[in-house]
């Protein structure tokens, strides 16, 4: 028969035991995790007026090249005249040209931008019509970033942003106006000279 004093002990023991032990299996069992606790929040559902801001990123490149290469060449050969044409002697001449040409165009940009835009129009699938206008003057220099398209609402983030990346039937304008803006336009004379030439 086990004593009472042995009995207290293993209560004890066990009351310990279980105490210390607790935190860990509340760690390892637990059926919450931070996150996953950003999966299960709800998102806004977005109206006209709403606002959404858009992270542009967007990066560019083309490169056209075109080369051509021609190449031509005749020649005549006429033997000494016979009979009544015994006074024309031979002759024979020949002709040749050839040219070539190679021509190549390279444009890249590069636009980073955040820009607050507002919902233009909740569509019937679900998916959201964005339009927005930013303008930033500096010293007199101005520039308008203008972006419109089409958004889904799963794409934008719990921080209610979206990558321009995503956007779909996006038109991004960026446009530049002041004094620095009017020394990249070429001069009256050369203008003249391009036309011409």
């Amino acid at each position: 028969m086990i004593s009472f004093r042995r009995l207290s002990f293993l209560f004890i023991f066990v009351l310990i035991f279980v105490t210390l032990m607790s935190p860990q299996l509340k760690a390892t069992n637990s059926l919450w995790s931070d996150e996953a606790a950003g999966t299960y929040e709800d998102r806004p559902n977005y109206e006209a007026g709403d606002i959404v801001t858009v992270v542009i990123e967007e990066d560019s490149n083309a490169v056209q090249s075109a080369n051509t290469s021609t190449n031509q060449s005749s020649s005549v050969e006429a033997q000494a005249g016979t009979g009544l044409f015994d006074f024309l002697n031979a002759f024979g001449f020949g002709y040749s040209d050839q040219g070539s040409a190679d021509g190549q165009t390279q444009r890249s940009g590069t636009l980073e931008a955040d820009i607050t835009t507002q919902v233009e129009e909740v569509m019937d699938n679900g998916n959201i019509r964005i339009i927005g206008t930013k303008k930033i003057k500096i010293n007199g220099e101005e520039q308008v970033i203008k972006l419109s398209g089409v958004v889904r609402p799963k794409d934008i983030n719990l921080d209610n942003e979206i990558s321009s990346q995503k956007v779909a039937d996006a038109s991004i304008e960026y446009e530049g106006q002041g004094p620095v803006a009017d020394k990249q336009e070429p001069g009256i004379f050369e203008k003249i000279l391009n036309f011409f030439f």
